[in-house]
């Protein structure tokens, strides 16, 4: 038995999916029990061996070893139940299609696709003990100040479309308060009052630092343990089982979704739902009567020192947020050797709008064979031409599976 399974067994995994109470807006400060604790056997050289972890852009601060045990943690806990992990993401094949676009019309980072996922393992019939409803955990009062229809047999907090509305309307609400998209995921499990409570008694505005009630200071580990399993499970391949691995590499999609007891939404609902969002999306808005170009072919083999990643995950069009890259071969990249599945980040340096492109900026590799995370600068380029810049009529394309050229200038 290996460190990592001792590390499991030790920690008492339990059934990840649980419905917390949502507040609302203005919730009063209610009484905690403050705890930063977890309940495991810590290895020091572990903060060493886990990749860079973003959330919405800001970086997850894993060579603090509360921090990177709490991820471990919930890392575990999700891992904890093959197939209801596997049911999950059957389910995300079904409704991230229809989130994602929602999320971009508002300017949420995607990140918060995660969410829900953490709130009612994304089952719209899903209520909570405290009376919290839907995909988004809304309580009532929450969620007709949001506009949701809660009365004569209608209840729009289990409408997917609807409560997704609603919930980028909150979380833009709790930014604009907070000022951190960290703290607007900790205010959505806790209420806005209760954690402004927290930050006033302790001077404190960081979420990795202020001490919170266990159930929000787990929260935010939980929707970065979905996201990284989801997104970049193979960087966690020695603490991972074997079994979980294999599973989260089933391929799925919208169809697997087909047999499941409840009816979730209509396909024709969804694809309406779809094609109104993305006709909608920020990039339409700001040129709606531009004429859509085709994607350009890849050419990364014609340029001498480049390499080829494939898109895992992309928080959002807008300057510092983080996309995360899969190496599609082995290599050089400035000067460094490099493997296939080392895990690229990059951060999107400008978005120009008078040239209508997107600058992409690789300045860390997380290497999965040496376990270690390196620096290097590398810049997206367009593959026909060698130029740094991809066009952002092109966006649209940029999807988990698109290929990227990088080379270091």
């Amino acid at each position: 038995m290996n460190l990592f399974t001792s590390f499991a067994l030790a920690t008492g995994l339990i059934v990840f999916c649980t419905f917390p109470r949502m507040h609302p807006l203005d919730a009063p400060t209610s009484q905690s029990v403050f705890t930063n604790s977890v309940d495991v056997t810590y290895d020091p050289g572990l903060t060493r061996m886990l990749p860079p972890v973003y959330f919405c852009g800001e970086s997850v601060p894993l060579h603090e070893e509360a921090v990177a045990r709490q991820l471990v943690s919930a890392l575990l806990r999700n891992t904890a139940h093959n197939q209801a992990l596997l049911r999950i993401r059957q389910r995300s094949a079904v409704f991230f299609p229809v989130i994602e676009p929602i999320l971009a019309y508002h300017d949420i980072p995607l990140d918060f696709k995660y969410l829900p996922l953490v709130e009612s393992a994304l089952t719209g019939s899903a209520v909570s003990s405290a009376g919290a409803v839907g995909y988004w955990q809304f309580m009532p009062a929450t969620a007709r100040e949001l506009g949701l229809n809660i009365r004569n047999g209608v209840d729009e907090r289990r409408n997917l479309i609807k409560s997704t509305h609603a919930a980028c309307r909150y979380l833009r609400y709790l930014h604009n308060r907070l000022g951190s998209w960290t703290l607007a995921a900790a205010a959505y499990n806790n209420g806005i009052g209760a954690l402004l409570g927290n930050i006033r008694r302790q001077q404190q505005r960081d979420y990795y630092f202020l001490r919170l009630n266990a159930e929000t200071g787990k929260y935010l580990y939980r929707i970065l343990a979905f996201k990284e399993l989801f997104s970049n499970s193979r960087s966690y391949q020695h603490l991972i089982p074997e079994q979980m691995m294999a599973f989260l590499q089933v391929p799925v999609s919208p169809d697997d979704e087909r047999d499941v007891d409840e009816v979730i939404l209509p396909e024709v609902v969804v694809e309406e739902a779809t094609r109104k969002a993305i006709n909608t999306s920020v990039i339409a808005k700001a040129r709606p009567n531009q004429a859509e170009e085709l994607p350009l072919p890849n050419a990364a083999d014609v340029f001498r020192g480049g390499i080829k990643a494939r898109l895992v995950e992309s928080a959002g069009v807008a300057r510092g947020q983080v996309w995360v890259f899969h190496l599609t071969r082995s290599g050089m990249a400035d000067g460094r050797e490099v493997e296939e599945g080392d895990v690229l980040y990059a951060v999107v340096e400008d978005v120009d709008p008078k040239t209508d492109k997107i600058y992409l900026r690789a300045d860390k590799i997380y290497s999965t064979s040496e376990k270690h995370t390196y620096s290097l600068t590398l810049s997206a380029v367009d593959a026909s031409t060698g130029r740094i810049g991809i066009k952002t009529p092109d966006i649209e394309q940029i999807k988990a599976g698109w290929i990227l050229t990088w080379k270091a200038f």
